[in-house]
């Protein structure tokens, strides 16, 4: 089985990151996944230490840099050959995570997206114009994401639908699933 690593970050994540830790516990107390978690912290929170020493949580120290470099940061110190990065306040259903996981592991896909509805490309303008983040969670093999380079590390909140798009762009295969 193929290690699958979930990239969070502490400052996207604020004060919603207990919880969001917490919603990822069962997934990772399951035997048929191996997956670890990885933080990226550019807050210096002295709590951080105490709250990911509990659950086996690598935090990763970034620059207070915008998301895109810190999660290229995170990516850069896991091991992952598939990397997970969860929408803010969804969970992730088992089923999904396995199949996509599986998927991956095939190469039968490159990239999985959860996303919460259906929405076309004017749809999908229309909310970046608007500064809207879809909330979508990707899981993508880590060879298409050194492939396109990564994140933008330019970008703060659209730098994860800017890696899907670019994921599109360069003809990898993307399979969106409608929660």
């Amino acid at each position: 089985m193929i290690v699958c690593s979930i990239l969070l970050d502490a400052r996207a994540a604020g004060a919603g990151l207990p919880r969001r830790l917490a919603a990822l516990r069962p997934l990772r107390q399951r035997r048929d996944l191996r997956l670890e978690v990885v933080l990226a912290d550019d807050t210096e929170d002295p709590r951080l230490l105490r709250l990911a020493s509990g659950d086996d949580i690598r935090i990763v120290a970034t620059e207070g840099t915008p998301l895109g470099d810190r999660l290229n940061t995170a990516v850069a110190h896991c091991q992952g050959q598939v990397l997970l990065f969860p929408a803010r306040g969804r969970s992730i259903p088992v089923g999904w995570l396995t199949k996509a996981l599986e998927d991956i592991d095939k190469h039968s896909r490159d990239a999985v997206v959860l996303t919460t509805s259906n929405t076309g490309r004017l749809v999908q303008l229309w909310q970046r114009l608007r500064h809207q983040t879809p909330a979508d969670t990707l899981c993508v093999s880590r060879a298409w994401f050194e492939r396109i380079g990564g994140c933008d590390p330019a970008l703060d909140a659209e730098a994860l639908p800017d890696l899907i798009e670019r994921l599109r762009a360069c003809q990898a295969r993307v399979s969106a699933v409608v929660a």
